[in-house]
């Protein structure tokens, strides 16, 4: 089979991830390319087997509607010319922006195209004009990709039930091997609180930090790891409220599997999410977690007082009670820690790649 991925770039974040982690695992079984809308160096590793293409230079600067208007017109036209030079079976594309351009250019070159939409637009608002060139470009896809119900529930007033799929998003094949090398098996974990997670608007760890500052437990420490337009106001955050000795900010990791080992709870406090990735991650590795019960994708990894717990969005109160019982009772903690692990192998890459390939192949067949 001949898969091209397109997505705008391959910097860090949860659609960068879970490319490069499909990618990867297919890569040596079947001809992969992808194709970026700007040259970014990959933040995750990736197979060398994979071809890459990209469309433009990232721009340094401002640019002006005109200049705009030019580079989509360039991009279109790359776009078709590696799709042309790579004549796939199939085009997985990756976000809104990006997924406008791959339909139409795959739709003239008559090459099924299957879009993925990762974003939570009940919160994540677009202008009117985006979303009628997205809701009329979707009217040519293939097949729809979402990673919850809840975001399938959103699409079906615009696109046909019968062309949505749900896929949640798997874990990276290099994190499961990660997870069971020898080296982390004997790491020792430690009174660390772990949160993991881009610092912008909808993230609110303002309030994980807010509920941190109350609690009585000086050898416990919290660490984040990201980075992102407000991590200042949250560093601002720690030093007023006196807690700087007891917060880390690590910055954006490659491999964070080590975090994850070396922690001994997870804490996620979005307020909406497309799908939770580092939740998820968090619990493939073991570790007992707290998660607002956001929309969407929490309420579907955790299984509330199983393997973790949620509480409300922005309840701050709720959120310090559960962590303060999670500290002082590490039974619980070890029963949470098994279930996750148990629960979470649903979602390892090899299950979640079958999923995709057999959406694949119905599209392949039918549209061939």
């Amino acid at each position: 089979m001949k898969i091209v991925f397109i997505i705008y770039g391959l910097q860090a974040g949860g659609a960068e991830r879970a490319v490069t982690g499909l990618a990867n695992y297919w890569a040596e079984t079947h001809n992969v390319s992808i194709i970026t809308l700007v040259n970014t160096k990959s933040f995750y590793p990736l197979n060398s087997k994979i071809k890459r293409y990209f469309c433009l230079e990232q721009p340094k600067e401002k640019t002006t509607i005109l200049q705009s208007l030019k580079d989509v017109f360039l991009r279109l036209k790359k776009l078709k010319y590696f799709l042309k030079k790579e004549n796939p079976d199939v085009v997985l594309s990756f976000m809104m922006k990006t997924n406008i351009y791959s339909t139409w250019v795959a739709k003239s070159l008559k090459i099924p195209c299957i879009v993925s939409e990762r974003a939570n637009h009940d919160f994540d608002k677009l202008p009117r004009m985006q979303e009628r060139l997205r809701d009329f470009s979707y009217r040519y896809i293939s097949k729809l990709v979402v990673q919850t119900e809840g975001n399938k529930n959103y699409y079906q007033k615009t696109v046909e039930l019968s062309k949505i799929k749900v896929i949640p998003n798997g874990v990276a094949d290099t994190l499961q091997n990660q997870r069971n090398t020898q080296t982390l098996k004997n790491c020792t974990k430690e009174k660390i609180i772990l949160n993991v997670g881009a610092f912008r608007n909808g993230k609110a760890q303002d309030i994980l930090i807010k509920s941190f500052a109350k609690i009585k437990a000086p050898d416990w420490r919290l660490i984040f790891l990201g980075q992102g337009p407000n991590l200042e106001k949250i560093k601002n955050l720690v030093i007023k409220l006196g807690i700087s000795n007891r917060v880390e900010f690590a910055g954006a990791k490659q491999n964070v599997a080590f975090f994850y080992q070396q922690a001994s709870l997870f804490v996620f406090t979005s307020e909406h999410e497309g799908f939770p990735n580092a939740l998820l991650e968090a619990l493939y590795f073991g570790l007992p977690c707290i998660s607002t019960n956001c929309p969407h994708g929490p309420a579907d990894l955790i299984k509330n007082g199983q393997n973790g717990y949620l509480v409300p969005v922005g309840n701050q109160e709720q959120l310090t009670r559960k962590i303060i019982e999670l500290i002082e009772d590490s039974e619980l903690r070890k029963r949470f820690s098994a279930e996750a692990i148990v629960n979470s192998r649903k979602y390892e890459m090899e299950t979640i790649a079958n999923q995709w390939m057999n959406l694949i192949k119905s599209v392949v067949v039918i549209e061939s």
